[in-house]
């Protein structure tokens, strides 16, 4: 049966092809520690379909993302990854072998496309088949580095824009087009992702601390982290957990919410609150500042946690700022009724996921377990086969 989705490799580049014995072992454990973050970062809706010793091959069903932005989001959060730990594999060696003193020209491209596949069950991994399945393999022989000067980049074709639904997100991308001889031409937009870096790796992290908190609440939901975070945050959806009649979002970067977006949220025809974005970390935790139409504010971070049976989500709610007696009674009234008023509400947002689950609007990956072994069996194929 032909089914339709997003289809990503995740492929490391520059490792050095000229080593010795001695510096494949060191090659091939700082490539299988990269494979490993590769992995852990695949994360629900999508499924690992297949792996080399230097990429990751996998693929989410059409409307697997509830927000477009959320692929996008999850692309981002694993570059800045790589790259943390590229840099901390750096400051820790002291071993001046090719491959160790190889380690900052390894870097981390993305070749993601929207199409048409057939799946095929092997062992663990759901393989896929089809045209589009030989097309997304094709973009990673490019001229994009010639052409842009970017050494890393996620490449989306026009098929996957479309998919996405994020216009103005394409318009701040690089148009490339290239040329296969058994597809044709292909246009792809291109991301910049040494730009995405320098945005996000000094960033300062806002939040109401444990200490800080006016009132502390914790949920168990079925569902995992990257799942839980777009019911969270998608306007529709944060309506329930808030008891809310509408909920409007403004101020998006480029169409994608971000720090200084803002969630307008009403209570019938009149708005109840105003709740700016001051940090925002995917899958993770963010932080907002609500206004209300006593012109008092407060802080609440949304933490998430994985579970072995889903996700935790963990709300602090921070003290009111503002004139002292309004804040002391908000703070009172909020004390009592807070807990039961969100109590309730989770449970309404809870039951619509289960309905979500059911129909299936919401889905979840299947667990696939890759051990160690197999990934230093993969990448010393990957080096061998190179050298």
């Amino acid at each position: 049966m032909t089914q339709q989705g997003f289809l990503i490799i995740s492929d490391i580049t520059g490792y050095s092809k000229y080593l010795n014995e001695s510096e494949l072992e060191h090659a091939r454990d700082s490539l299988s520690a990269l494979l490993n973050l590769l992995i852990q970062h695949t994360k629900s809706p999508l499924v690992i379909s297949d792996l080399e010793g230097d990429a990751v091959f996998s693929y989410a069903p059409a409307g697997g993302f509830l927000q477009g932005q959320s692929l996008l989001d999850m692309i981002e959060c694993t570059y800045a990854s790589f790259r943390k730990a590229l840099e901390l594999m750096v400051i820790n060696t002291t071993c001046t072998c090719n491959a160790c003193r190889n380690l900052p020209n390894l870097d981390l491209k993305f070749f993601v496309h929207f199409g048409s596949y057939m799946t095929q069950k092997f062992g663990s991994f759901t393989k896929l088949v089809g045209n589009d399945i030989n097309l997304v393999h094709r973009l990673a022989k490019n001229h994009i580095k010639e052409k842009t000067g970017f050494k890393a980049y996620a490449a989306f074709t026009q098929s996957v824009m479309d998919a996405l639904g994020l216009a103005d997100f394409q318009n701040s991308l690089t148009p490339h087009r290239e040329t296969f001889a058994d597809v044709g031409e292909v246009q792809m937009y291109v991301h910049d992702l040494h730009q995405v870096w320098e945005r996000l790796k000094d960033r300062v992290r806002i939040e109401v601390r444990p200490e800080e908190a006016l009132v502390i609440l914790k949920y168990e939901f079925p569902i995992p982290p990257s799942i839980l975070w777009e019911y969270l945050t998608k306007p529709e959806y944060r309506a329930i957990l808030f008891g809310a009649t509408k909920l409007e979002l403004h101020n998006q970067t480029q169409g994608r919410t971000a720090v200084d977006s803002v969630y307008f949220c009403y209570h019938g025809e009149m708005q109840s609150s105003r709740m700016l974005i001051l940090d925002w970390r995917p899958f993770e935790q963010y932080t907002t500042n609500a206004t209300t139409p006593l012109r008092i504010t407060y802080n609440g971070t949304f933490k998430l946690e994985p579970t072995r049976d889903g996700a935790r989500l963990i709300y602090l709610w921070g003290k009111a700022q503002g004139a002292w007696l309004l804040c002391k009674m908000n703070d009172l009234v909020s004390k009592l009724i807070l807990a039961p008023q969100t109590d309730k509400w989770t449970e309404q947002l809870r039951q619509r996921i289960q309905q979500d689950l059911v129909d299936g609007t919401a889905f979840v990956s299947p667990p696939i377990e890759v051990d160690k072994a197999q990934i230093a069996s993969l990448t010393t194929q990957t080096l061998t086969h190179a050298h």
